[in-house]
């Protein structure tokens, strides 16, 4: 695998950001992907209203993975004082099973604690009906807290197939990366 580029989204990216985060989560219509939620939801993950209100937030940002020209992965990256939120990851599920999430996970550690001084990172799970999606962070050095917070987006309050979903916060303390070879920094978003 190559290694893939970052850059900071910008609002001309939200179409595309929906776009993926959709076919990731929300399964393209199908089952398409691990890390499709069609058994528990109805309808998409998230809209463009949703996106942008994410990207206006203060402290907080959409972190792309970039591939010939496309967008192929993402994660959204919000400070809290000390503490860095990460959200919604999505990698294309054509592209899934190929380390793009996991490079797109250290990169945004590496953002978090080098350039905005964060010293925790912290992830919301749906734990109870998506053990996979839990092991796969625990994988990368992610802990279970055994906290929960209600739903709070708009398709799982409106369109859930399941009851009983308990979202679960795991967290990971940061540090100096590990340097890797050839692994390449941030981009800066041209101007």
């Amino acid at each position: 695998m190559l290694e893939p580029l970052f850059r900071r989204a910008v609002a001309a990216d939200i179409p595309a950001i929906v776009k993926l985060v959709n076919a990731a989560n929300s399964g393209d219509g199908n089952t398409a992907g691990w890390t499709n939620e069609a058994h528990l939801f109805y309808g998409n993950r998230t809209d463009e209203a949703e996106i942008a209100q994410l990207l206006a937030a203060p402290g907080a940002r959409f972190v792309l993975s970039m591939g010939v020209g496309q967008v192929i992965a993402c994660a959204y990256l919000r400070v809290t004082g000390k503490e860095a939120y990460l959200g919604l990851l999505a990698v294309y599920p054509r592209r899934q099973g190929r380390g793009f999430g996991s490079e797109l996970i250290a990169e945004c550690e590496r953002i978090a604690y080098q350039d905005l001084g964060c010293e925790r990172l912290r992830i919301s799970v749906i734990t109870s009906h998506r053990p996979e999606v839990a092991a796969f962070y625990e994988r990368r050095g992610f802990a279970r807290t055994g906290k929960f917070k209600p739903f709070e987006r708009k398709q799982a309050l409106e369109g859930r197939k399941v009851e009983g979903m308990l979202v679960e916060w795991m967290e990971k303390a940061l540090s100096v990366p590990a340097p890797r070879e050839a692994r390449p920094s941030f981009m800066p978003t041209p101007i």
